[in-house]
């Protein structure tokens, strides 16, 4: 069975790809989503008819790693899958992820053999992301085979060629695509995925202490959080971005829109995307509210983020 992990940091844009790249896969796939906080989002913005098995309050590479270990083997005996994708938390670390999928081999006795490592990087951040926070940040870019790139469009065309020669600085041995990945057709990104090296295990690779990312991050969910306008959600998300309730890093949800509808809500520190949802998948989505970031203050991001 084969594991491949699409990786990224708070919003680089994981799902975005895996919607254009799970329908172009041959053969069987089960897709693992691991949510760092209590409520997950992105299984349910997962297009298709694939199964998908949700992982919430923690990374699979530490406080979930018993969690991850059985839904490995349960999907192994359930689909007998050809592949499992893992979308592994916005904040775990891509080669902590590769040893628990080892461990899952070892202790499991599942044969699984990783296959793909791809990094989502919002380009647009990466030297704030550095910047503030170093090597836990840059560990998916370090262990990637192909890396991609999103919100090229916010930089000219000096800044994005300097921010990918620091990525190739970084890691040399990496594909890196330079162009926008949403752009590609399937036969594009199927060659792609072709042309980027497999994993290999390193035997000589040395285990270092790191911080549990709950230690540096922390997340607040708001389910149900009534009504809005988008001028009222554009105000409360502008209040959040502003660091008056700690650093935010993070917002993703969906919300009921006063007019009618559902819109969809995605922000980044540098970008902030409300859409209305299409008809055919607004009446199953779940109305909640996520943020992730560091010392967030709990209370007044919970009054912010109540509708009318």
């Amino acid at each position: 069975m084969e594991i491949q992990i699409v990786s990224g940091f708070l919003g680089a844009g994981k799902t975005t790809f895996l919607n254009q790249y799970l329908p172009v896969l041959q053969g069987r796939t089960v897709v693992i989503e691991n949510e760092f906080g209590d409520v997950g989002l992105d299984g349910d913005l997962i297009r298709g008819d694939l199964p998908v098995k949700e992982l919430f309050a923690g990374c699979i590479c530490c406080s979930l790693a018993l969690d991850f270990r059985k839904g490995i083997k349960e999907i192994w005996e359930q689909f007998h899958p050809d592949r499992i994708v893992i979308e592994p938390s916005g904040v775990g670390r891509l080669s902590d992820i590769v040893k628990a999928c080892g461990r899952a081999k070892e202790k499991e006795g599942i044969d699984l053999r990783i296959t793909k490592l791809i990094a989502v990087v919002d380009l647009s951040l990466f030297e704030d992301y550095i910047d503030g926070f170093g090597a836990f940040y840059l560990d998916q870019i370090q262990h990637a085979r192909l890396v991609l790139l999103s919100n090229l469009e916010q930089l000219s065309q000096e800044e994005k060629f300097r921010q990918i020669a620091r990525i190739r600085e970084v890691n040399p041995d990496a594909l890196v695509y330079e162009g926008d990945f949403r752009q590609m057709d399937e036969d594009a990104l199927m060659s792609l995925l072709a042309m980027t090296a497999d994993h290999e295990e390193d035997p000589e690779e040395i285990a270092i202490e790191t911080v549990p990312a709950d230690k540096v991050f922390s997340s607040i969910a708001v389910r149900d959080p009534g009504r809005w306008t988008q001028n009222r959600l554009e105000e409360c998300l502008e209040k959040l971005k502003s660091g008056t309730y700690g650093r935010v890093l993070r917002v993703k949800g969906i919300v009921e829109a006063k007019e009618g509808g559902k819109m969809h809500v995605e922000v980044t520190p540098a970008s902030t995307k409300i859409e209305l949802l299409d008809e055919e998948n607004a009446p199953e989505a779940e109305c909640k509210i996520i943020v992730i970031g560091c010392s967030l203050m709990e209370d007044p991001i919970r009054e912010c983020l109540i509708g009318i």
